[in-house]
């Protein structure tokens, strides 16, 4: 449903047809008018922009060069398996369903995914598709044992997100049974709180888990399950530390990341589940809290040595280092302490992807002299690349992309000559706070007199907690093409700047890091190269922080444009889903607090909409349960009764984010038209060729 009439003139058959030579707005006063939009920006076209899919969820071989992975196909995600070697990869499953995390049994034969509602073994040829388990309360994170006798996985099935084992169905010659049962899956972790990762002990007696626990749910937990005595036993985090991430070593223990100092530092935990080692060092986070694929550290086959990341100026690197072992460590004699402390032990390492980007490991060959990673950048997409080992690989080994996710029509765009490269910018916050970003500016817009002034989009990145890396998001492209500047601010909460950073917004939504981007914004509006003309996009978070910025300094926007963001965030407490909630609740406490109230009013843009100068557009997808659509609903009831210039569109089939091309073809066309008609006065916008989006509607 398109949203109230106060929008933008003209009519979906003005605005795909008219044309003309674009010029781009320099000073306030200055008017732009449309070209067609791959004549602008070299080729790059929003149609061709959301046809580029990537392979996702990438599993290494266990024993063979080989690699797994999902990608759509027919309508639906599937999964593929495709030699390292090169070759034509081959779909093994044909599911009307979405598929997904596809995990090698240890022998390589087998294949274990999620399905809807069930978790499933397909062999690698696909000749054999077996059910697992199933249950509406659905299953995920497949994990075999090392036997490859079990399968763990983690269901809602008691309400909370439990750790669950069954035992794996074995192939069995001749004729397959007419109605196989499912074997029975049996609970390992209490209800009370829900399991964010697991991972098997090398010798399959016990199972790592990563959780949040009562009362606070405040800090990311390891804990360790004895599986045959049915013990538990914290092993990390908690207190004032954040653990994340486990992997488990060949000789026993587990890797994961830890920010006791203050930075996540990888760290090895001892064979005895008690003994720990640092493995990294310095003021550099080396992995994401979350420690989820691909940002966890993943030891060699042989444990000598391991992969992790190295978070700097929005860019991540993947550096391989000595382990210094990993065999069972040697117990002192006498009683081993009950938490013996951390002992340092770093050792030099290399980094080994070909160019600088955003890296991220996916696994060892079994041989262990290659990586097999994903590398994307501002300019490249994601794509697998084997990366040789430093000291393991022959001399003669070099990097070797595996996948290529650019279609060829899309090659020249993204050449040397046509790619816009990010800087780097930093300022200082009203506070002193020191702020970092990335800038893109085009490329007539030096600064130098005479020359090119521009409008530009300041972006907040979601989360919050998280950062915006200099990664794929073509979009950003196009607008600077077309003669906007766009800027990334990585505000206070952000990740990639330590602990003490990333807490700095606990009990400040929408205010100390809503000042950061208005700051960012004047930050720019002084700078020689901008006409003073300001936007504000943002998706999830970032959405929130738009309608913050936009109620907080009224008259510093000319167009703000809100993703599926919170406007009230005591009533996105108690509708929104429970991950939602209990990162709410972590860093702004409850609601029903009495001491809380005050921030959380202070908070919530929704009472403040009167405030609103800038016209404002919302999108937001009808299923969301992290943001509910409540959300927009108050919100725009809110402008509404404050006679304030918006548009607002509904998704009826998506929820917190765009999964479907055409919807996010919409979308991206619609912030498009919205910016340039707002911040360049360009009434005469085009949305993409051969795309309707962008009819100012009514209800």
């Amino acid at each position: 449903m398109d949203g109230p009439a106060r929008l933008a003139r003209g009519d979906s058959h003005d605005l795909i047809t008219r044309g003309g030579p674009m010029t781009r707005a320099d000073g306030p006063a200055g008017r732009a008018t449309s070209a067609p939009l791959g004549a602008a920006t070299g080729g790059l076209t929003i149609e061709r922009l959301v046809a580029v899919d990537s392979p996702r969820e990438i599993r290494v071989h266990p024993k063979d060069r080989v690699i797994a992975y999902t990608q759509e196909a027919s309508g639906a995600r599937q999964v593929f398996v495709a030699p390292l070697r090169g070759g034509s990869p081959i779909a093994i499953t044909a599911s009307e369903k979405d598929v997904g995390d596809p995990q090698w049994s240890p022998d390589g034969r087998r294949l274990a995914y999620t399905r809807g509602d069930d978790i499933r073994i397909v062999d690698v040829d696909g000749s054999r598709d077996v059910l697992v388990s199933s249950h509406p309360a659905g299953g995920s994170m497949p994990r075999w044992s090392p036997d490859g006798r079990q399968i763990a996985f983690v269901s809602r099935r008691r309400g909370w997100s439990q750790v669950f084992i069954v035992d794996a169905p074995v192939p069995r010659r001749g004729r397959p049974a007419r109605d196989p049962k499912p074997p029975e899956a049996r609970a390992i972790t209490a209800t009370g709180f829900d399991v964010e990762d697991l991972a098997w002990s090398a010798d399959g007696r016990s199972i790592a888990t990563q959780s949040f626990r009562a009362p606070d749910f405040a800090l990311s937990e390891l804990h360790v399950v004895e599986l045959a005595a049915g013990q538990e036993r914290r092993v990390a985090g908690g207190g004032n530390e954040w653990a994340a991430g486990p992997r488990p070593l060949p000789g026993g223990g587990f890797l994961y990341l830890s920010d006791a100092d203050g930075w996540f530092q990888v760290v090895r935990l001892g064979a005895d589940g008690r003994t720990k080692t640092v493995l990294t060092s310095g003021k550099r986070d080396h992995g994401e809290p979350s420690g989820g694929y691909g940002y966890a550290a993943l030891p060699a086959p042989d444990g000598a040595r391991f992969v992790h990341s190295a978070v700097h100026d929005a860019l991540i690197d993947l550096i391989v280092a000595p382990i210094g072992g990993s065999g069972p460590l040697k117990r002192p004699r006498g009683r081993p302490p009950k938490n013996p402390p951390s002992v340092v032990s770093t050792g030099a390492g290399q980094i080994v992807n070909p160019w600088p980007g955003v890296w991220r490991s996916v696994g060892f060959t079994a041989d262990g002299t290659t990586l097999v990673a994903i590398g994307e950048s501002q300019d490249r997409p994601q794509d697998v690349w084997v990366l040789p080992v430093p000291g393991v690989a022959p001399a003669s080994a070099r990097p070797r992309q595996v996948t290529s996710s650019m279609p060829a029509v899309l090659v020249a765009a993204f050449g040397a000559d046509r790619t816009i490269q990010g800087e780097r910018i930093s300022f200082k916050a009203r506070d002193g706070l020191r702020i970092e970003g990335t800038l893109w500016r085009p490329a007539a817009a030096t600064g130098k007199r005479g020359t090119t002034r521009v409008p530009t989009v300041v972006y907040p990145h979601g989360g919050p907690t998280w950062q915006a890396y200099r990664a794929w998001v073509p979009f950003k492209q196009i607008l600077v093409r077309e003669g906007f500047a766009f800027l990334d601010v990585d505000f206070r909460g952000s990740t990639g700047y330590g602990r003490a950073f990333r807490d700095a917004n606990v009990g400040e939504w929408g205010n100390a890091d809503t000042h950061d981007m208005v700051d960012a914004a004047q930050w720019v509006a002084g700078q020689p190269w901008s006409n003073g003309r300001l936007g504000i996009y943002g998706g999830s978070y970032g959405g929130y922080l738009v309608l913050c910025a936009l109620v907080d300094e009224p008259s510093l926007w000319g167009a703000g444009v809100d993703l599926y963001g919170d406007s009230e965030i005591a009533e996105s407490f108690r509708h929104g889903d429970r991950p939602g909630r209990l990162d709410l609740a972590r860093m702004m406490g409850s609601p029903d607090d009495p001491a809380k109230s005050a921030a959380y009013r202070r908070g919530s843009p929704v009472y403040r909409a009167e405030a609103i100068e800038a016209p404002l557009l919302i999108l937001h997808g009808r299923k969301d349960k992290r943001v509910v659509p409540l959300m927009t609903e108050k919100m725009v009831e809110a402008l509404e009764i404050e006679g304030k210039h918006h548009e607002v569109h509904w998704y009826e089939d998506e929820g917190h984010g765009w999964e479907k091309r055409e919807n996010r073809r919409d979308a991206f066309n619609r912030i498009r038209l919205f910016l340039r008609r707002h911040l360049m006065d360009d009434l005469e916008a085009v949305a993409d060729e051969g795309d309707g989006a962008g009819k100012p509607g009514g209800r």
